[in-house]
């Protein structure tokens, strides 16, 4: 798409501008041209997924404003911490969470061609965008991809009403033949904290059981629930299961925070602390052919995928998804025609490159 299309309530721009614009910024606040490069691509490559909570949305005020305060260090290279055969520990000196997480996952994969399957942490980070990212780097091959993060908290434990635990998110990639990729990348709240800026940034009501207001009530207002907590995924109590989500959330922040020997628990933030290099990542690799023939496996994963999306639709529903197949579908289309980026983003993008002198460009 060669010119910007005005809509409703958003605006659409080639992948390319929207990358060259994220990358340019970043640099003008001193992040190399490689680091602003791989923010850049993470946050577009959720614009694309459909995820507007964590794409450009997030780069004023997660990575630029952080970094004009001095909260985050634009160039900080990771360091090794303890390494073997098998496993990775990196430092990544209070950076951005993106290009650790990069590198991490790349060594992983690399110890995982060569041994079978690896795993890595990341502590003294800051957030790095969307999990799926990480885990699919390892789709090209052959090989199972898994990545996690801790983050600010914002949700309360099942039965709790006090703020004790980030979103903190799993992703699985998993490879196929011909069917997209199993991609299962999901918050262990309700929803994502952004989710409810998106809700507030639109004007809507948060859906029931989303979120408790500050005095551990049920509230659909965004502004009560930003003044709240989430809700473990599958919402309060245990009848539906939010024991479940508060057990997955909390075993993120083990393998993130306590393993990695970075921050969890109560040592991490809370919304609108600043504490530098709080978040810790945690990510997986192995190898499909260290358990049977991969083209054999994808092409079985192939029948398990289209045996799901075959099956009997529920009354009034057009299609049985899998996991990844949506954000899948959007990327295509986002690509032919263009990124869609809501007005609001869109306008905040326009004044920070003018308070930066970039041209806009979008």
């Amino acid at each position: 798409m060669s010119e910007s299309v005005a809509t409703t309530e958003y605006r659409i721009t080639s992948e390319a501008k929207l990358r060259s614009v994220i990358t340019r910024t970043l640099e003008k606040v001193g992040v190399s041209k490689p680091d602003a490069e791989t923010v850049a691509d993470v946050l577009v490559a959720a614009d694309l997924r459909g995820i507007e909570s964590h794409g450009s949305a997030r780069l004023e005020t997660y990575y630029v404003n952080r970094i004009r305060k001095g909260s985050l260090q634009p160039n900080a290279v990771p360091q090794v911490v303890r390494e073997t055969d098998t496993t990775l520990l990196l430092d990544a000196g209070n950076g951005l969470g993106h290009p650790a997480g990069k590198r991490a996952m790349e060594v992983v994969i690399e110890k995982a061609r060569k041994h079978g399957s690896a795993f890595g942490a990341v502590r003294n980070s800051n957030h790095f965008g969307i999990a799926g990212y990480y885990a699919m780097m390892a789709l090209p091959h052959d090989m199972i991809g898994i990545a996690s993060t801790n983050s600010v908290r914002y949700g309360a434990p099942t039965f709790g009403r006090d703020i004790m635990l980030g979103t903190n998110p799993w992703a699985y990639a998993i490879p196929a033949a011909n069917e997209p990729a199993f991609v299962l990348d999901f918050a262990t709240t309700t929803v994502p904290r952004g989710k409810l800026e998106v809700y507030k940034r639109k004007e809507k009501a948060l859906l029931p059981g989303w979120a408790i207001d500050k005095d551990g009530h049920p509230t659909t207002d965004p502004d009560a629930a930003m003044a709240g907590a989430l809700l473990p995924l599958g919402g309060f109590g245990t009848d539906l299961g939010g024991h479940k989500g508060y057990g997955l959330g909390l075993l993120v922040d083990i393998m993130c925070g306590v393993l990695s020997g970075g921050m969890f628990g109560n040592d991490l933030p809370l919304p609108g602390q600043e504490k530098q290099g709080a978040i810790g990542h945690f990510f997986g690799a192995f190898r499909v052919d260290g358990f049977r023939d991969a083209a054999a496996f994808k092409a079985d994963m192939d029948r398990e995928l289209r045996a799901f999306k075959d099956s009997a639709k529920a009354p009034g529903e057009p299609r049985v998804y899998v996991a990844g197949e949506i954000e899948h579908e959007k990327t295509l289309k986002h690509r032919a025609e263009g990124v869609p980026i809501h007005v609001k983003v869109w306008t905040a993008l326009e004044k920070l490159t003018a308070e930066l002198g970039i041209p806009f460009g979008l």
